[in-house]
């Protein structure tokens, strides 16, 4: 059932929105995921390939439920699942076709190399982007060093690829290895140009950080570009790579918005308010970016249990309505006492669109 959440507006510069409505419509989980076999799993990042778009999953626990909701794990889980939702199919929350793997079960899309596993390793993806007639997803490869929710860590990011968008994607490896220069957790193509959207705290400066890499140049390391200054200014330098906006946790989701004639970035906030999901906004990938224009608060109860921390908030185009007037964006929740037995939720939010003097459009 949907639910109202809380929402505020601030103030991002000459142009912004409000956010006039938030309804929470509750979990993705349906159909299309008890074909698969799957539980629960978090993430949902998703580009518009050919015919729809992939929605990329991260870890996702195999199962089933039964008339009662109940959980039943079993069959393990996967660390990298993919979806198609097809742009015929209108329904929301969406049911998506995953990809499976020999036995009817959702399948793990990215594999493990050599000397990696599910026992100690995690491969979490990122953003991706459909271009050149290839899908292709950024990727981290997570090391586990302990049994707690906080007891990994990150070995380094990569890229991979399918000529089939609901396919199973190879990594990319140089004669230097896997690793590329960014991990980017949102990626907009733009003016020629992929731009992307790292999120991380580098020394004491934590925020966004951009790189941007030609469409034709993709599966090249050495040919990206790094955001070192206004104007805009790239380098291929990374040590000289400055912060595009300040105090951004956990992931963002970038997304042009044709209502409001800008990009819209969507981020969840920092453990001190664990709930909030907020807003900002510019004219062009490279900023300025405003800061926080708008926010909502998620429910504090949420597929029956009190929500502990909001994260991987990612806006979905595909389901946008009214040319943008009303955004749909999923996230992830982690719950109390509830272990792994959490999916995905999606909220419809409403904006109006301010003027330039600062007062709403009717």
């Amino acid at each position: 059932m949907a639910s109202m959440g809380c929402s505020t507006s601030g103030s991002g510069g000459e142009r912004s929105f409000e956010v006039v409505r938030s309804s929470f419509l509750g979990s993705v989980w349906n159909q299309g995921h008890e074909k698969a076999s799957i539980v629960s799993q978090d993430g949902g990042y998703s580009y518009p390939v050919p015919g729809g778009s992939l929605w990329w999953f991260g870890d996702t626990f195999r199962g089933s439920r039964d008339t009662t909701g109940k959980p039943h794990f079993a069959g393990g889980g996967v660390s990298c699942a993919v979806a198609f939702w097809d742009e015929k199919d209108r329904r929301v929350p969406p049911v998506l076709d995953f990809l499976l793997d020999r036995r009817g079960a959702v399948a793990q899309a990215i594999a493990f190399l050599p000397g990696e596993s599910w026992d100690r390793h995690r491969i979490w993806p990122l953003g991706g982007i459909y271009v050149n007639g290839k899908s292709y997803i950024y990727y981290s490869l997570i090391e586990i060093t302990g049994k707690g929710t906080w007891d990994f860590r990150t070995v380094g990011s990569g890229l991979a690829w399918s000529a089939e968008p609901l396919g199973f994607h190879q990594r990319i490896k140089t004669r230097k290895g896997w690793r590329f220069p960014v991990m980017p957790a949102a990626v907009v193509s733009a003016d020629g140009w992929i731009y992307l959207f790292d999120v991380e705290k580098r020394g004491d400066r934590q925020g966004m950080w951009l790189a941007r890499v030609r469409p034709g140049k993709i599966e090249n390391p050495a040919d990206y570009q790094f955001y070192s200054g206004p104007g805009p200014v790239f380098s291929s330098d990374k040590s000289t790579q400055i912060p595009l906006l300040e105090n951004i946790y956990g992931q963002v989701s970038v997304a042009w918005n044709d209502y409001l004639g800008e990009y819209v970035l969507a981020s969840s906030s920092d453990l001190f308010r664990p709930r909030e999901i907020r807003f900002h906004a510019a004219t062009e990938p490279f900023g300025p970016w405003s800061e926080v224009v708008a926010s909502i608060t998620v429910p504090g109860y949420r597929q029956g249990k009190k929500v502990k921390l909001v994260y991987c908030s990612y806006f979905h185009p595909e389901l946008f309505r009214d040319n943008g007037r009303i955004m749909n964006l999923t996230f992830s929740v982690q719950l109390e006492d509830a272990g792994f037995d959490a999916n995905n939720e999606i909220v419809e939010v409403e904006v109006k669109a301010r003027s330039y003097n600062g007062s709403l459009d009717k």
